[in-house]
């Protein structure tokens, strides 16, 4: 096992050391890319790979921010792709995203947003079910529910509004 730990530290306020992987700079070409993988399992199920922020024992725990950088001059800024694998002989695995319970609070919401542009067309969210090609079986189902009340509380709405033009269309 290799482990990889900044310093701790033992001050009142001080903040504990920290964590930097840079891959090197091209000069004239590409940058270098960081890869983190878990390890292949021969017999049984390969490793898995884990990013958690730390825990605020007094106060709120740490965030996580996965994004690509801005794009250069006249160039675009990355793509992100979140998928799971292919499976030759078996199902797939799946994709959730959730947010935490909260006891005495608000859970936190889930937004998703396509960014602005002024060069064109806006830009398309898509949701899709899954296809089927086996025999006389239905494609996947998409299900869209508000939330419910558990107490004396109404259930939440469902809104689905097209995009207002500047002409007012």
């Amino acid at each position: 096992a290799m482990t990889l730990t900044a310093g701790e530290s033992t001050a009142a306020s001080d903040t504990g050391g920290v964590v930097t992987v840079t891959a090197g700079k091209g000069a004239d070409g590409t940058g270098g890319a960081v890869s983190i993988s878990g390890g292949i399992g021969s017999n049984f199920t390969g490793g898995a790979v884990t990013v958690t922020s730390g825990v605020g024992t007094a106060t709120s725990s740490g965030g996580v921010t996965v994004a690509t950088a801005d794009g250069g001059t006249a160039c675009v800024s990355g793509n992100m792709v979140l998928k799971t694998g292919n499976a030759d002989d078996g199902n797939t695995g799946s994709y959730t995203v959730t947010t935490g319970a909260a006891t005495n609070g608000v859970a936190g919401g889930i937004n998703m947003t396509v960014g602005t542009g002024d060069g064109g067309t806006g830009g398309a969210m898509t949701l899709t079910a899954g296809d089927t090609s086996a025999a006389n079986a239905a494609g996947g189902s998409l299900d869209i529910t508000a939330g419910s009340s558990t107490t004396s509380g109404a259930g939440g709405a469902v809104s689905i509004s097209g995009g207002v033009g500047a002409s007012g269309l």
